[in-house]
C-alpha cells in the first residue's frame, strides 16, 4: 500500500480503520493511528508530567500561594493549553504585585511622625493618624493605602529642621514638642496597636495574639542600636502572617457569602408561591452580595425581625381561618350524609308502601298506606328545608372564611414587600428612617463624630403633576431617589420623609462636608434630565442642612433642616441652606 501524504486521505483512513476494527472513536484512539499511518513517533505533545512536576515544587508557604499552585495543577491535569497559560500569567503576575510591605511603611511612619512639619503639630498628627485607623475598618489592604497616603502627605510638607532627627531645643511657649517626644508617643502608639488593636481583630488565632504581644513587650524594652534589628525581623515575620491570616479570613469570607446566596437561591426556587418571603429574600441577597457593613447588617436584622414578628400574628391567624373552613366544610359533609340518610329511608318507606299496595284486595284497605306516605314525604320535604337553610349559612361562612383567608394571605405578601423599602421609590420608608437616624445618632455619640441630616423637597412638583399628570409626578420621585442613592457614600442613607420630601442621613460629617454633598446632587440631577413625554425636564430641589448638636435630639435637627429647606425656597429655590 503506497505511502499517504494528503492529510486529508490520512483521517479518512484512520476512521475507516476505527470503524473497521469497532475501536471507539475517541481523541487518543484517532491520535495513535493517524501517528500509526503516517509513521510518525508517539511522542506526547503536552508535556504533562514536566508542567505536574513544576507544579507540585512551586512554594505554597501562604495560602494564596497554594491556591495559584493548586490552578496552576488543576490547568495542567485539563490538558488545556489556555488554562495553563492563564494559570501561569497569574503567577507572574503574582510575583509582580506590590506586596504590603508593613516595615517599611512603620520605619517610614516613625520617621514623618518624629519630624517637626510647619503646621503640623504632634497633636494634628496624632488625631490623622487615629483617623486613619479607626477608617480603615480592618481592612489591611485598606490601612496599607491610606498609611502611605498619610506619609506622603507629611513627606510633602516642609519641615523645620530638614534631614534631621535631633531634638529641637523650644525656645518659646507654642513651639513644637522635641522629636524625641515626639517619636516616643508614636511607639507608645505603636505599642497599643500591637498589644490591643490587632489582637482585637485576630482573637480567633490565639498564637498570632501572644506574638503581637510579644512584640509589643519588645517594644516597649528596646534600648539600644542592636537590638532593633531583630525586632524589625520580627515584626517583618509577624506582618507576613497577618496577611496569611487575611487572605483566609478573606476566602472563608467569600465562601460563606456565596453559601449564603446559594442558600437564598435555592429557597426563592423551591417555595413555590413565595410572595410572603419575597421582600425577606430580597434583602438578604443584597446584604450578602457585596462588602459586608455592619450599617447594612444591622438594619437587616431590625427590619427582619419586625416583618417575622407580625407575619407570625398573621400567620396564626390564617392558620385559624383555614381549620375555621376545615370545621365547616366537615360539616357540610355530615349533613349531605345525614340528608342521604334521610332519602334512603323515603326510599326504604315507599318501596315498603308499594308492597302493601300491591298485596291489597281491596280499597280500604290503602288508606293506612296512603297516610304512611304522605307522613314520610312532610318528613322527608322538613328535612330537606332545614338542610337547605344549614348549607345556605354554612356556605355562607365559607365564602366568609375564604375572603378572610385571601385577606390575610395578602397582608402576609404584603409585610414581606413593606420589610425592605418605600414601594414607589425603593427608599427607607418612614419606620426604617427612624429607625437608621436612632441608629446613627447613638453610634456617632459614643464616637463623638459629626454627623448630619438634611431635608430636600423637589421644586415645583404640583406644578409638575397638574401639567403631566400622577403617573409622571410619581416617575419623577423614583428618578430623584435613583439619582441620590447613585450619588450618596455606602454609609449614607436615604428615606421617603412624606410627598415629594426625602431626608438624608449622613454619618461622619460636618456642616460643610453636608453642604458639598447635597450640592454635588443637585449637580447630577443637571446632567441627569428626566423625560416626561418625551421632552426632557430638569428636576431641582431645595434642601437644608444641619448638623446634630452635641445634646439635640432629631426632631429639633430635623426642624432646623425643613426652616432651612423653606429659606431656600424662598430665596429662589434650587439651593442648600445651612441650618
Amino acid at each position: 500500500m503506497a505511502e499517504m501524504t494528503n492529510p486529508s486521505e490520512i483521517a479518512r483512513e484512520a476512521l475507516r480503520r476505527l470503524a473497521m476494527s469497532r475501536i471507539p472513536p475517541t481523541p487518543d484512539n484517532y491520535r495513535a493511528l493517524y501517528l500509526q499511518i503516517t509513521k510518525t513517533p508517539d511522542e506526547d505533545t503536552f508535556p504533562e508530567k514536566s508542567l505536574k512536576a513544576i507544579a507540585a515544587a512551586l512554594p505554597r508557604n501562604a495560602p494564596d500561594a497554594a491556591r495559584r499552585a493548586q490552578d496552576l495543577e488543576q490547568a495542567v491535569a485539563s490538558r488545556q493549553w489556555s488554562r495553563v497559560n492563564q494559570a501561569i500569567l497569574a503567577l507572574a503576575a503574582r510575583n509582580d504585585e506590590n506586596r504590603l510591605a508593613w516595615g517599611g511603611v512603620i520605619r517610614d511612619l516613625v520617621t514623618q511622625y518624629g519630624l517637626n512639619h510647619v503646621g503640623l503639630t504632634s497633636a494634628r498628627k496624632r488625631e490623622a493618624l487615629e483617623h486613619v485607623l479607626e477608617a480603615s475598618n480592618c481592612n489591611p489592604d485598606l490601612l496599607h493605602r491610606r498609611l502611605m497616603g498619610l506619609i506622603r502627605s507629611w513627606a510633602a510638607t516642609p519641615t523645620t529642621m530638614p534631614g534631621s532627627l535631633a531634638p529641637q531645643a523650644s525656645d518659646s511657649k507654642g513651639v513644637e514638642p522635641p522629636q524625641s517626644q515626639g517619636l516616643a508617643e508614636l511607639l507608645s502608639l505603636l505599642r497599643a496597636l500591637l498589644s490591643d488593636g490587632i489582637p482585637a481583630l485576630i482573637d480567633d488565632s490565639p498564637s498570632l495574639v501572644e506574638e503581637a504581644r510579644g512584640l509589643a513587650n519588645t517594644l516597649a524594652h528596646l534600648g539600644s542600636g542592636e537590638a532593633v534589628e531583630p525586632f524589625y525581623k520580627k515584626l517583618m515575620a509577624f506582618t507576613h502572617k497577618l496577611e496569611w491570616l487575611g487572605d483566609d479570613q478573606r476566602s472563608v469570607r467569600i465562601a460563606l457569602q456565596g453559601l449564603l446566596q446559594l442558600i437564598i437561591q435555592n429557597i426563592g426556587q423551591l417555595v413555590l408561591d413565595n410572595k410572603w418571603l419575597s421582600g425577606q429574600l430580597a434583602i438578604l441577597g443584597e446584604a450578602f452580595s457585596g462588602h459586608l457593613d455592619v450599617r447594612v447588617l444591622d438594619e437587616v436584622e431590625r427590619r427582619l425581625k419586625d416583618v417575622i414578628d407580625k407575619q407570625g400574628q398573621l400567620k396564626q391567624g390564617l392558620t385559624d381561618a383555614q381549620l375555621r373552613l376545615k370545621a365547616m366544610l366537615a360539616g357540610f359533609l355530615d349533613r349531605l350524609s345525614a340528608f342521604a340518610e334521610s332519602t334512603d329511608e323515603y326510599q326504604a318507606a315507599l318501596g315498603e308502601c308499594a308492597d302493601q299496595i300491591a298485596k291489597a284486595d281491596d280499597i280500604s284497605e290503602l288508606s293506612d298506606v296512603i297516610d304512611n306516605i304522605v307522613r314520610e314525604t312532610r318528613i322527608v320535604q322538613e328535612t330537606t328545608a332545614a338542610s337547605r337553610r344549614e348549607l345556605d349559612e354554612l356556605r355562607q361562612q365559607v365564602d366568609q372564611a375564604n375572603s378572610e383567608i385571601t385577606r390575610l394571605q395578602q397582608e402576609l405578601a404584603l409585610t414581606s414587600q413593606q420589610v425592605r423599602h418605600d414601594p414607589l421609590t425603593g427608599t427607607l420608608n418612614r419606620k426604617g428612617l427612624d429607625e437608621v437616624i436612632t441608629r446613627e445618632i447613638a453610634r456617632a455619640r459614643r464616637r463623638e463624630s459629626p454627623i448630619c441630616l438634611a431635608l430636600l423637597d423637589i421644586d415645583n412638583f404640583k406644578a409638575l403633576n397638574d401639567t403631566f399628570g400622577h403617573q409622571v409626578g410619581d416617575n419623577a420621585l423614583v428618578h430623584l431617589a435613583g439619582v441620590i442613592k447613585e450619588s450618596l457614600r455606602p454609609q449614607d442613607s436615604v428615606g421617603r420623609y412624606g410627598g415629594e420630601e426625602f431626608i438624608l442621613v449622613l454619618p461622619d460629617t460636618e456642616l460643610d462636608g453636608g453642604l458639598t454633598v447635597l450640592t454635588r446632587l443637585q449637580r447630577e440631577l443637571t446632567r441627569k434630565f428626566f423625560l416626561a413625554d418625551s421632552r426632557k425636564i430638569l428636576i431641582t430641589f431645595s434642601a437644608g442642612v444641619a448638623q446634630l448638636e452635641p445634646e439635640e435630639d432629631c426632631q429639633t435637627a430635623l426642624d432646623r433642616a425643613d426652616k432651612a429647606m423653606y429659606s431656600a425656597k424662598r430665596a429662589g429655590k434650587n439651593r442648600v441652606f445651612a441650618a
